[in-house]
This record gives structure tokens, C-alpha cells and sequence, in this order.
């Protein structure tokens, strides 16, 4: 399919890229699923596995309660789940953001790290920062402060004791009874430092993805099993927007805005144009919902962004038969 080839009457080619993301994003891993360290890669398939045999049994039904008690015998599920909550709070720590990077140190610090994630005290935040801050660092990521680090740390260890102090609760019970991603996504914040930022709103929103869908770590189970994950509003970053855009996925909406913005591609052809994430954000979160399942649909455009896209490795994409391929088009 060429660009020359746009027919707006034929929503079906549109909806095919919408399809092939979706089903790409089926296929693939979280990034931090795919480095957690090996201890926590345990706890990780088995909560999976009780999820599907649960499942299975009940015939696509689930028992909230009796699914709780299975994953509170998994050794070291709360870990697993304070280990996520920590890699979305640390987004918030690192100036020059690094996803990939933030993963990679957490693994080499497990050692350090798992003695915070089984006891939160203030006296470990020092120290631990600092050492993350020192091999972020050792990657080639400069212009960093030590305090955001810790600052994000502090906020983590502060929001763990109050939930297991004030609450008398832990993330293996707490998440779990969430029936709303709003109310969910409102009680997040006491984790993350006190700034409300669109920073904090995608650290948020990925702990959400995470835990909220089956195809990731099926913790959240009153959100899933009303089917209330189809409300995640998505991050929409450069390279989930980058597929969205480039591909013609966006093209599915076929409202003003897609309109407009069609017309600006088109026009600029010949010279490239640049487009900036926050002017699409909102045709970008709407085409994920159009798909019936935004926390798949960004996986896989985040994948395949990451992956191909931002590569122009067109000829391996798994969207290379049905992309429009405006790849004059730069996202920043």
C-alpha cells in the first residue's frame, strides 16, 4: 500500500493496521518483563499461570478473592509488584529519561534493591540512590541529580509505609480491589513524588498497563475482569505516536483532526514535515481505543516504534503490507 492510494471510503484498510498492531502488541513482552531480574521472573510466570488455570476453570470468570489467596502463596509476588511500582516512581527520578537504561541498572542492583522492596526504611534510600545514579551514569546518560533520584526513592519507601501502616494493606491486596483505571489512577500518586506533571501521569499510566491486563501481570483483577483496562487512557510517546502517525493507523478515526492532519502530511511530501507529539496526542489515545484494547494496541506500537519505525526498518516491520509508509514524517 502506497500513500497515493488513500481511499477514505475504505475503512477497512485502516482498520487492518489497527488489527496488525494489536496483534503484533499480543505477541510481544513488556521491556521490563523481559530484564526483571531471575528471581522475580519466577513469581512473574506463576501469577500468570494461576491467572489462566483460574480462568480456564471458571470459564472466563474469576474469584477476586480466591485469586488474591493463590498469589499471596507465590514467594515473592509483593516484591515483584513493589519491584514495577518502583521502575515507573524512578521515571520520575532521571532527568534525561531512559527507560531501557532504568531496567537494565535495576537488574545489576537487585542485591540492593530487594532489601528496600522487603524493608522500607528511609536509612536505605541514600545509598541506594547514589548507586543508581552512578551506574545510570556509567551508561552515558549525563546531567543528572543526585536528589530527584532520591526524592523519587523517598517518595516510593513513603508510600509503601503508608500503605502496609496507615492502610494495613499490601500492593498484593490493594491493587487487586480497584474496580475503575480512574479511581485506580487517583490513588497512585502517594507513590510518585508530589509534582503533577505529565511525567508522573505516564509513570502512573505504565504501572496501570502493567498490572492491568492479562497479556502483562493480571494483578488488578477487578479492572480486568470488568473489562475497565478497554479505559486506559495511554501514554502516547514518541514511538507509540510515531506508528500511530507514520502507518495511517490514525486514518480509522476519520473525524476533522485526522483530516487536517492527513492534509498536513500530504502536502509536505517533497520536504518533510515534523509533527509534534502533544498537537496528535489525542487522535493517538482515540485510535488506541477504537482497537478495543489501548494496553495492547500501545504496547505494540511502542514495540514497533522502538523496534522499526524510528529505524525505518520498513522491509522487517510486521506493518510492512499494510502501512501507508509516510515516512517524510518526523515525530518529535
Amino acid at each position: 500500500m502506497s500513500s497515493l492510494e488513500i481511499d477514505l471510503r475504505r475503512r477497512d484498510r485502516y482498520e487492518d493496521i489497527v488489527r496488525v498492531i494489536n496483534e503484533y502488541g499480543s505477541s510481544v513482552k513488556e521491556s521490563i518483563f523481559e530484564n526483571l531480574p531471575d528471581e522475580l521472573t519466577v513469581p512473574y510466570q506463576r501469577i500468570r499461570e494461576l491467572y489462566m488455570q483460574e480462568t480456564t476453570r471458571g470459564r472466563g470468570r474469576i474469584d477476586v478473592n480466591s485469586l488474591i489467596q493463590l498469589y499471596m502463596n507465590v514467594p515473592k509476588a509483593e516484591e515483584l509488584l513493589r519491584y514495577l511500582l518502583l521502575a515507573t516512581v524512578l521515571f520520575m527520578g532521571f532527568r534525561n529519561l531512559r527507560n531501557e537504561v532504568i531496567y537494565k541498572v535495576m537488574h545489576r542492583n537487585y542485591d540492593r534493591i530487594n532489601h528496600l522492596l522487603s524493608n522500607p526504611e528511609y536509612s536505605l534510600i541514600n545509598d541506594i540512590s547514589m548507586k543508581l545514579l552512578s551506574d545510570y551514569e556509567n551508561e552515558g546518560v549525563k546531567g543528572e541529580d543526585v536528589q530527584e533520584v532520591s526524592n523519587a526513592v523517598h517518595s516510593f519507601v513513603y508510600g509503601l509505609r503508608k500503605l502496609t501502616k496507615a492502610y494495613g494493606a499490601t500492593l498484593l491486596r490493594w491493587v487487586p480491589k480497584f474496580r475503575y483505571v480512574a479511581d485506580f489512577e487517583k490513588a497512585l500518586p502517594m507513590f510518585y513524588p508530589p509534582r503533577a506533571n505529565e511525567r508522573r501521569k505516564r509513570a502512573i499510566r505504565t504501572f496501570i498497563r502493567w498490572v492491568s491486563h492479562e497479556a502483562n501481570l493480571p494483578v488488578a483483577l477487578g479492572i480486568i475482569s470488568r473489562g475497565e483496562y478497554r479505559r486506559y487512557t495511554m501514554v502516547a510517546d514518541v514511538y507509540s505516536t510515531m506508528v500511530t502517525i507514520r502507518s495511517g493507523a490514525f486514518l480509522v478515526l476519520g473525524n476533522d483532526h485526522a483530516m487536517k492532519v492527513l492534509n498536513r502530511i500530504l502536502v509536505n511530501r517533497d520536504g518533510g514535515v515534523t509533527i509534534k507529539v502533544d498537537e496528535v496526542k489525542g487522535l493517538v489515545r482515540a485510535t488506541g481505543r477504537l482497537s478495543n484494547d489501548p494496553i495492547v494496541y500501545e504496547r505494540g506500537a511502542f514495540k514497533i516504534g522502538h523496534e522499526y519505525c524510528s529505524r525505518l526498518r520498513c522491509n522487517e516491520c510486521p506493518l510492512n503490507k499494510v502501512c501507508m509508509k509516510f515516512t517524510w514524517v518526523n515525530i518529535k
